[in-house]
């Protein structure tokens, strides 16, 4: 029995870990319209994302759809801050992701709790009225609830991740354009000696903005693996795989400083990860 067939008997475990806990809470990129946009220097903002996501199967590429019956709701804070421009040139700041959530899934004991907090340093590398584009570095730390006896319905992942992204707005009239590409760095986990896979991800909002200040945006989201899942340094076989995703997002000011977008996503094309929608609430205030 070779490394990767005799890990094969936990692979719908850990598979959900990888699926479930990457993609339910703030680690698939939560992409609204102008969110590719420039504040002025000293500018503040939070957002609370409030979001449920109903993950009903797991699409195995040898066993077919694994009924696992997962369900996230939760809450995100993201406070985020624009630093004096650099040169006179460059704006910059800082942004933070803050979860907390409850994971439940069939057969298993649910948790609550804490998530993976990350930070992020961001600067914008060409602005103008219609075109921006960015950069912006996320570190996910291991500071979620984990619980190795329970781990596919722990909040956290017990390990480092790096999302490194290049972010474009573009806004050339009512119609505008946001889309985000992602390089997602996974270290091994501590507890559990898990190697998460790295991933590609890409989200695109195409939106246009009505007379009554509405705008309205269709969703698309990408995700890929780029290698399988290690266990003790054995690969684990079919664990790399895909994510689609299509949807919409609906966004409107009721104040210069609030603003309430709503947003839908379901996955139409899966390949060993996990499948269903995902649903959230945004409130933003500026300060």
């Amino acid at each position: 029995m070779n490394g990767r067939t005799r890990w094969r008997g936990i692979y719908v475990l850990f598979g959900i870990i990888a699926g479930v806990i990457l993609s339910s809470f703030a680690y698939a990129d939560v992409l609204d319209p102008f969110d590719n946009m420039p504040m002025p220097e000293g500018s503040a903002m939070i957002g609370t994302y409030v979001f449920y996501q109903d993950l009903p199967t797991y699409e195995d590429e040898t066993a077919g759809d694994v009924d696992i019956d997962v369900k996230v709701p939760g809450i995100i804070f993201r406070p985020l801050w624009f630093g004096s421009k650099l040169a006179d040139k460059f704006s910059w700041g800082l942004n933070a992701v803050v979860p907390l959530l409850n994971v439940d899934a069939a057969g298993l004991e649910s948790q609550t709790g804490l998530g993976d907090i990350a930070v992020s340093p961001f600067i914008f590398l060409v602005e103008n009225e219609s075109f921006n584009l960015s950069f912006w570095e996320f570190v996910y730390m291991p500071t979620g609830e984990y619980d190795e006896n329970n781990p596919d319905t722990s909040p956290g992942l017990d390990t480092w991740q790096f999302q490194h992204q290049l972010a474009v707005g573009y806004y050339p009239s009512k119609f505008g354009i946001d889309w985000t590409l992602n390089y997602w760095n996974r270290l091994e986990s501590d507890k559990l000696n898990i190697d998460y896979q790295d991933a590609i991800e890409t989200d695109l909002i195409l939106h246009y903005t009505f007379e009554n200040k509405i705008t309205f945006g269709g969703i698309g989201s990408f995700w890929w693996d780029l290698d399988e899942m290690e266990v003790d340094g054995q690969e684990v076989a079919d664990t790399k795989g895909h994510r689609y995703a299509t949807g919409i997002n609906i966004m409107y000011p009721f104040a210069e400083n609030v603003i309430l977008s709503g947003r839908w996503t379901t996955d139409f094309d899966v390949e060993n990860h996990t499948k269903g929608d995902w649903y959230y609430l945004r409130f933003v205030f500026l300060f």
